[in-house]
């Protein structure tokens, strides 16, 4: 009996020394049904701080962010952190995206006046950027932000959908923050398919057989530069040639889209609320993509200038330019299980509302940040930073491409002055170590040319997202 006793109590001991080490956040995270609206969400209170003062905020536009690692990450370090799902998770279908401000909305007035915090701040990783950042610039600026005639859809003043009156946060933090849903898909769109298989209706009537690419424009053609074994090497003009074909692409599905929302709205459509749009070679997401960058690292490479790069030892370098760590990944070309040319992961599968609200912007080249019409969409980081003053750290992940679209949002869109950019070393988008090596059949990613040790790099994350937090506004 004693032995037993003194090994229960070695366990205990044991187990106690894990969570500690581990720093375990919150003994009881709380789900929370008083949000409302569809609205999902998970409190998760800091056991080391009883006083907290300061709440985080972490939301995507469709993914479950009910755990993410911010949610314990955070709170292990004295903050309350409310982890929520939008009203749209995981159906990029059922996307309103004007409405998503509502939702971060209600995290905010939760925090606020059920939970007390005095400061508030909000945490965009990867979509949960252009999530944040449309909410905070809606709630500085009023509706008029998200209103005018050069968008292809508008919030609303009044009624049930209106973005009116809402609470600004106190600061911001964009994790690998994307610059739009909207953005993601103009770059990841094929334009090498012909127009007369690119109907606005799909079905027994409309073109239906196997898709030949236009060569010119194929970017898995191995004449064009394309390659299975490594990185694909694309000639300048074929770069110049693909990335307007892209946005060309795109503008003439926004042409489609507008057309068929006039006919709803004046009763002469099919249906008289919405319809289904399926773009073949859209660039399912993650899978499927015809993103030029993904085969050929040497596109979105990184950084123009020397910028903050934080290294595995927790030093930051500061003089040098910052490049992707990431590998080549060339196994989404045709042919390929999960390939660009499959339904399941190379096409968008959306509506016209989910289309123009969320994943349609207007542009002359994909490529060029001054031929993108940054504002013609709600669903776009860039347009919102112009209109955000709160203070704003802004952290790039090493082995991923958001790389240089984080540099431009430092240099050339942020309006405020109080702002941060730094780069990890070695982290995947994941906010986690990637795997040296040298393979490329991965996910984007997944894999990388990194060398040297990467086991404090997630710690040195955290511990620099907090202590900014932190110096600006306590916990």
């Amino acid at each position: 009996m004693v032995l037993k006793m003194r090994l229960i109590s070695f366990l205990v001991l044991g187990l106690s020394l894990f969570f500690a080490v581990r720093g375990f956040a919150q003994s009881h995270p709380e789900y929370i049904t008083a949000i409302g609206g569809g609205v999902k969400a998970v409190l998760y209170r800091p056991d080391n701080n009883p006083n907290v003062q300061v709440g985080v905020i972490v939301i995507h536009r469709t993914s479950n962010y009910l755990n993410h690692p911010a949610c314990t990450q955070l709170s292990s370090r004295g903050l309350m952190v409310l982890c929520m799902n939008s009203r749209f998770d995981n159906n990029e279908a059922l996307v309103d995206w004007e409405l998503i401000a509502q939702d971060v909305g209600r995290g905010v007035t939760y925090l606020k006046n059920t939970q007390h915090m005095n400061k508030i701040i909000l945490f965009g990783h990867s979509g949960g950027g252009p999530t944040t950042t449309y909410y905070q610039a809606v709630a500085e600026k009023g509706p008029t932000y998200c209103q005018g005639p050069d968008k292809l859809t508008q919030c609303d003043s009044t009624g049930s959908r209106s973005v009116a009156g809402l609470t600004p946060a106190d600061g911001i933090v964009l994790a690998d923050g994307h610059p739009g849903n909207t953005v993601n898909t103009l770059r990841s769109i094929n334009p090498s398919v012909k127009q007369n298989q690119d109907k606005e209706v799909v079905g027994v009537d409309a073109e239906n057989g196997p898709i030949t690419p236009q060569k010119n424009v194929d970017l898995f053609d191995p004449a064009n530069g394309f390659s299975t074994s490594g990185n694909s090497n694309y000639s300048k003009n074929f770069v110049k040639r693909y990335t307007a074909a892209q946005s060309d692409r795109m503008n003439d599905w926004i042409e489609q889209a507008l057309h068929i929302r006039a006919e709803i709205k004046e009763g002469t459509w099919r249906f008289p609320d919405d319809d289904s749009i399926i773009i073949a070679r859209g660039g399912g997401g993650a899978s499927g993509t015809a993103s030029i960058f993904v085969p050929d690292i040497r596109q979105q490479a990184g950084t123009t200038q020397p910028e903050k790069l934080m290294i595995n030892d927790g030093t930051i370098v500061s003089n040098k330019i910052v490049q992707s760590v990431r590998l080549p990944n060339p196994t989404f070309a045709p042919g390929n299980s999960g390939g660009n040319d499959t339904f399941d992961n190379g096409s968008k599968n959306l509506t016209v509302t989910s289309f123009l609200s969320a994943n349609a912007i207007k542009s002359t080249d994909s490529a060029d940040y001054n031929q993108i019409d940054w504002c013609s969409s709600n669903n776009s980081t860039p347009c919102a930073l112009q209109n955000i003053t709160v203070p704003l750290l802004i952290t790039a992940m090493g082995a991923h491409y958001f790389i240089a679209d984080s540099e431009q949002y430092y240099l050339n869109f942020a309006a405020s002055h109080d702002k941060d950019f730094v780069t990890f070393y070695g982290l995947v988008h994941g906010i986690s170590p990637c795997t040296p090596g040298t393979a490329w059949n991965v996910p984007p990613g997944a894999n990388c040319s990194a060398v040297g040790p990467l086991d404090n790099q997630v710690t040195n994350y955290w511990n620099y997202v907090f202590n900014w937090i932190k110096q600006r506004f306590g916990t």
